[in-house]
């Protein structure tokens, strides 16, 4: 009858077992395989290989270069980690109305991809040096999409924006929580500008995006 170690239940042979090494072998190597830290391309190509995880597994992930644990319920990030992007280019907007590409910028580079955290939730940090060409308000805030099918999970809005009211430059930040996210999935977190005047320049220069997790 097949023995059992007292912490993993590694299986072993007894001396009463029939002798088969080959048999005994694969029984013990089959146990070990899904607790050492496996190792996979992509998140997809784990879930192809793992169709029933368990609780406690690990996963190494070669792309994005992550190491994942399974929860009981979802695949995690063994440890959150902070997603920072940064664009030092500058451009404009006279659009009163969200917009996630600048006049004479290029803003793909500050788009953050993020994977949310167990508790489905992150802050979101954002900001840039802005300034108006007349006195109205210059409003930077983000969208934050699905990354899978690009539908909009938070919208961006003025109550979540850094806003600059005045035609000298000044730099400017915001920051918010968002909150009920789906753990284990991927999202961006994509900048948007907008002016509050169409009559009036809103100028954006060394934009960054931070999404922190919430552990």
């Amino acid at each position: 009858m097949t023995g059992y170690t007292p912490l993993n239940a590694l299986p072993y042979p007894q001396a009463t077992d029939t002798a088969n090494l080959p048999l005994h072998f694969q029984s013990m190597a089959e146990a070990i395989d899904g607790r050492t830290v496996l190792r996979y391309a992509t998140a997809a190509a784990r879930d192809t290989a793992i169709t029933t995880p368990v609780a406690g597994m690990v996963a190494w992930l070669s792309s994005p270069g992550q190491l994942t644990h399974y929860t009981g319920t979802v695949w995690a990030p063994v440890a959150a980690v902070p997603v920072f992007k940064f664009n030092n280019d500058a451009g404009t907007t006279v659009s009163t109305t969200a917009v996630e590409v600048l006049t004479d910028s290029s803003t793909t580079a500050v788009t953050a991809a993020f994977t949310a955290p167990p508790t489905g939730q992150v802050i979101v940090s954002l900001g840039a040096y802005m300034y108006s060409s007349a006195a109205y308000g210059s409003y930077m805030s983000a969208t934050i999409y699905k990354a899978s099918d690009k539908s909009v999970f938070l919208a961006s809005s003025a109550d979540r924006a850094a806003v600059v009211n005045s035609t000298n430059r000044a730099s400017c930040s915001t920051q918010f929580l968002v909150t009920g996210l789906t753990a284990g999935t991927v999202y961006n977190a994509v900048p948007c500008f907008w002016s509050a005047n169409a009559a009036s320049t809103a100028t954006f220069d060394t934009m960054f995006v931070r999404v922190d997790p919430v552990m």
